[in-house]
């Protein structure tokens, strides 16, 4: 399995620091911008071609860790890509969800589900920390999802959610990358803290960004024609 790994891992290291470098280009430049797309549609090649070749290595060399990884991040890059197409379902049943949707939100659920009981039942070593975090933001956005499909006009709904929601999913995308880099390079840094200091950093400013966003909007309402 060896002659399969190797060039799986190299395919996946160089991948992912393309995908880290190439990130950064959607997060800085303006929304719905010509540079922004085209940035957008190469990260998300590069995160689909490091993620294949995770759930690969994983089938290989099984870990917790990495399966938790590649959960959470597959669930991330997967529906904020999908988002896009279920911009208005208020308006367009073609907007709803699909059965790709649900099988893929499912599964990913069922994946979080499996590594908590590993880390409950002692199986994951050192990486548990680690592991039950990834674990936990696959249920969150696997149960968020599944909400949305199941009542894709009840509350959170609202006409500009779709984009809440493409920011928060492909930041989230990154961020699985960048603790992926983190863990692997910035070994100065003491575990579990090398994998889990970008989520505690790109989290709250997620959280800031969609509400200056909806802050903005609301402004921008309130003002007299």
């Amino acid at each position: 399995m060896d002659t399969l790994f190797l060039p799986t891992l190299a395919l996946h290291i160089t991948a992912g620091l393309l995908a880290v470098l190439v990130g950064i280009v959607p997060i800085i430049t303006r929304k719905g911008s010509r540079l922004h797309r085209l940035a957008g549609r190469v990260f998300v090649v590069l995160m689909a071609t490091l993620l294949a070749c995770a759930w690969l290595m994983t089938a290989i060399h099984f870990n917790a860790y990495f399966l938790a990884l590649s959960a959470t991040a597959s669930m991330t890059l997967f529906s904020g890509v999908r988002v896009l197409r279920r911009k208005r379902p208020d308006l367009r049943r073609e907007d709803r969800a699909r059965p790709l949707d649900w099988v893929f939100t499912l599964s990913v659920v069922g994946v979080g589900v499996w590594t908590l009981v590993l880390v409950v039942t002692g199986r994951t070593g050192a990486t548990a920390p680690v592991a039950a975090s990834l674990a936990y933001a696959a249920l969150l956005y696997g149960g968020w999802d599944l909400w949305r499909f199941a009542r894709p006009t009840d509350w959170p709904f609202s006409p500009e959610l779709w984009t809440y929601e493409h920011l928060a999913k492909m930041m989230g995308a990154y961020g699985a990358v960048l603790a992926a880099f983190s863990g692997n390079f910035m070994t100065f840094l003491p575990t579990p803290w090398s994998q889990l200091w970008p989520s505690l950093l790109l989290q709250p400013l997620v959280i800031g960004w969609i509400a200056l966003m909806i802050v903005r909007k609301r402004s921008r309402r309130l003002v007299p024609a």
